[in-house]
Parts: C-alpha cells; sequence; structure tokens
C-alpha cells in the first residue's frame, strides 16, 4: 500500500495550470476566441532553457542574406539564444557555419563581430582552421602519433540558402536535421509577390540593434497581430490599405498583406511582410529589404 502527500496530489493540477491547461477549450467552435499562451512562458527561466533545446536549436532560424557575406573571405558572428556561431563564405564560394568554439579548449575561434581572412585561428593555442572548417595546424599536436585533424574540425552548422539568397541556419547536432527546411518553410522562397522583386540587385546596407527586457516571443506576437496597428501606426494607411489587411498562415511562417493602392505602389509601398518562427520578419519594398530577427532572447 502507498500513499501520496499532498504535494504530490496537486502535482498534475499544477502542471496543468503552467502549461496553460487548465481550463476547456472550444477547439470546434471557429468562433470562440482563442486562449493566449500563459503569462509564465514569457517569464519562466526553466521555458526558456525549453525553448533553447526545443525550438532554438531544432528549428531553421532566419539569419541573414548572401549579400551580407558578398566576397570569399567574409565572415559575421551570430549568437542566437546563446548559441554563438559564425557564417562565412569558403575559398570555392560555398557558404558555410560552424559553432564559434575551438575544438582543443572550447576558445572562440573569432572574438570580432565580422571580418574577411581564409583562416580561423585560436587565440588561445593558435589552433587553425580553414573557412570550409577543416583543421589546418595544431601546434604541438599535429605531429603527435594517433592525432587525427580530420577528427578535430570545427563543429558544423548545417546552412540552407534559398531560392532568393536569404541565409538560413539549424543548430541540431545530428549528420541530418530532424526538421527538414522544407518541413516549415517549402515554397516560402517563391512567393508570387517576389516577382515585382530583383533580389540579386539589392546590397547590404547596414546593421541596427535594439535590446529591451522582453521575452522573444513578445515580438512574435506584436509584429504578427494589428489590433495595435490603428493606433499605434497611425500613418500605416499611407502604404497599405487596413480594411484589406489579413493574413496567411502556414506550415512555420504567415504572410501578411495590405492590399496597396496604385498610387501607393507607384510611390514604393509594396510590401511583401513575412514573419518566420521562431526568430525572424522580413519587410520588402522596392529599394529596401528589411530582416528584424529577434536575436537578443530572454
Amino acid at each position: 500500500m502507498t500513499t501520496s502527500t499532498p504535494q504530490a496530489q496537486h502535482t498534475p493540477q499544477l502542471l496543468k495550470s503552467y502549461l496553460g491547461l487548465g481550463r476547456a477549450t472550444t477547439a470546434d467552435d471557429e468562433s470562440a476566441p482563442v486562449r493566449a499562451l500563459p503569462a509564465s512562458w514569457y517569464t519562466s527561466h526553466e521555458m526558456y532553457e525549453l525553448e533553447r533545446r526545443a525550438i532554438f536549436s531544432k528549428k531553421w532560424l532566419l539569419t541573414t542574406h548572401k549579400h551580407r557575406i558578398p566576397e570569399r573571405g567574409d565572415w559575421v558572428r551570430y549568437d542566437v539564444a546563446g548559441f554563438d556561431f559564425v557564417i562565412c563564405q569558403d575559398r570555392d564560394g560555398n557558404i558555410n557555419a560552424f559553432h564559434n568554439v575551438c575544438r582543443h579548449r572550447a576558445f572562440p575561434i573569432v572574438t570580432q563581430e565580422k571580418g574577411n581572412n581564409f583562416m580561423f585561428s585560436c587565440k588561445y593555442h593558435g589552433w587553425s582552421y580553414g573557412l570550409n572548417g577543416k583543421l589546418a595546424k595544431a601546434p604541438g599536436y599535429q605531429d603527435m602519433e594517433g592525432f587525427d585533424k580530420s577528427k578535430n574540425n570545427l563543429l558544423p552548422v548545417h546552412v540552407h540558402v534559398d531560392d532568393k539568397g536569404f541565409t538560413w541556419v539549424n543548430l541540431d547536432g545530428g549528420a541530418k536535421p530532424q526538421v527538414a527546411w522544407e518541413d516549415d518553410f517549402a515554397g516560402i522562397d517563391k512567393q508570387t509577390r517576389f516577382q515585382f522583386y530583383n533580389f540579386e540587385e539589392y546590397q547590404f546596407d547596414h546593421t541596427w540593434e535594439m535590446e529591451g527586457e522582453y521575452n522573444w516571443k513578445i515580438l512574435a506576437d506584436n509584429y504578427n497581430e494589428c489590433y495595435h496597428c490603428k493606433t499605434t501606426h497611425p500613418d500605416i494607411p499611407t502604404i497599405a490599405d487596413l480594411s484589406s489587411y489579413w493574413v496567411e498562415t502556414t506550415g512555420g511562417h504567415i504572410q501578411h498583406f495590405g492590399s496597396p493602392t496604385e498610387e501607393q505602389i507607384a510611390r514604393g509601398f509594396r510590401v511583401a511582410a513575412t514573419y518566420y518562427f521562431p526568430n525572424a520578419s522580413l519587410n520588402i519594398s522596392y529599394g529596401s529589404l528589411t530582416p528584424h530577427s529577434s536575436w537578443m532572447y530572454h
């Protein structure tokens, strides 16, 4: 015979409450309001760590565009949810990505934010790697009997460059990601509305950063609802028709449509806006390609 403590008896209900499952839903009624995520999901450190493991290290993350690293030897450093990695273009013109960790003592292989060179050299013990990730030199080790350079290359990050040149990464540690890019984003780079833009004519201009004390999901919520548009963005009617505004949700992305008038289009306000779960949104217009990425996670 076993007994349970009052704390154990209440644990399932506490867990349901934490996960937002404490009340019945009316999923069959499309007109019924949809329950928002529990407040704890925006503040819990444990939830954030779960998201890092289950989302940011498994999903494809829209990170940059090939125009960001146009020359061979170009590289850029990123930090996403505490994962430090580098995207680069190697000698053969391939776009690669690697964790920013030397295989010897885990010191960063780059300490600057961007650069151009054909070798990553760790400043701790001098191990160096090509931009294809292969170990080139390991002073004091490379001539040791039994040392296999091929087993000490940089740890790779999966890369996908889509039809329009946007560069995605997947931090899944497996030889093949559990989630294929097509699972969430098939066809997203071939949207009909993209026919109005020549992506080869764009050039990288600048980046800007804004850091705030908010959870990453706040950014996604704010971008994807227009409840606040009339009061917070009163100028939106100059570039889009809010009365005909709608969204289409498919897979891991949400496309936003605003039906601009012919006059607005003539003024360059044909905007293609898309949200890419979990980390990025993208606004495209004539002469302007503006990705917004929520890299500062909390």
